[in-house]
């Protein structure tokens, strides 16, 4: 029950937060796996719109929906693109370092918090 508790107050206080990037990562599903793919990406090449396309089930978002959210993160520099260094016809998309660093503030306080409701 703690760790639903803690769940549903991490996204109600992200959609008051007054950072654009907190609300941001927790506005949809979409907007949340977009990031954590970006971000599992983001120390290698990045990753392109087509391969979080593929990656991601239709059934969460659309081409459409990626594409505009990717645009809407560019726009806030939440989002970087760059041109990607094996083929240069292809962008890939990175974290900025203030979005990388809040994803690592949320991935830290995830761990603490089930590694201590388990009793890890």
């Amino acid at each position: 029950k703690e760790i639903i508790k803690e769940k549903i107050k991490d996204i109600y206080s992200s959609s008051y937060s007054t950072d654009y990037s907190s609300q941001f990562f927790f506005r949809s599903i979409l907007h949340h796996v977009i990031s954590l793919e970006i971000y599992e990406n983001n120390y290698k090449n990045g990753i392109s719109f087509e391969r979080i396309c593929n990656r991601i089930p239709n059934a969460i978002g659309s081409r459409s929906s990626i594409q505009s959210i990717l645009n809407d993160a560019l726009k806030k520099n939440i989002f970087i693109k760059k041109q990607s260094e094996d083929d240069k016809r292809i962008k890939n998309y990175f974290l900025s370092n203030d979005y990388i660093s809040l994803i690592n503030t949320w991935l830290k306080k995830e761990e603490f918090y089930f590694t201590n409701i388990n009793g890890g």
